[in-house]
């Protein structure tokens, strides 16, 4: 057996140590699971991933910045709607 030091915050040890007790296993036992798994597999057994918008969002993002800087400047430059013809417009795409 070999000894495996990690380093958590107070919060995440104490978290990590209260699911442990309620699922009856220990932390030690947690990575145990977890490494078996990560050897059956070949890859970490959960999706690791940051969410990036694509182009598309991105360009309706920059168009949706532009409008808000030009209502901040002069509200009455901009076409506002109510929900109800929000809806209809929409509707009509």
């Amino acid at each position: 057996m070999a000894n495996l030091t990690i380093t958590l915050d107070d919060k995440d040890k104490k978290g990590l140590s209260d699911f442990c007790e309620q699922v009856g296993m220990t932390i030690s036992g947690l990575f145990n699971v977890f490494t078996k798994q990560v050897l059956r597999e070949g890859r970490i057994p959960f999706e690791i991933a940051v969410d990036r918008p694509n182009r598309t969002t991105i360009k309706a993002m920059k168009e949706g910045d532009k409008l808000i800087e030009k209502y901040m400047k002069d509200p009455s430059s901009v076409k506002t709607y109510t929900l109800n013809e929000a809806i209809k417009e929409m509707k009509s795409w």
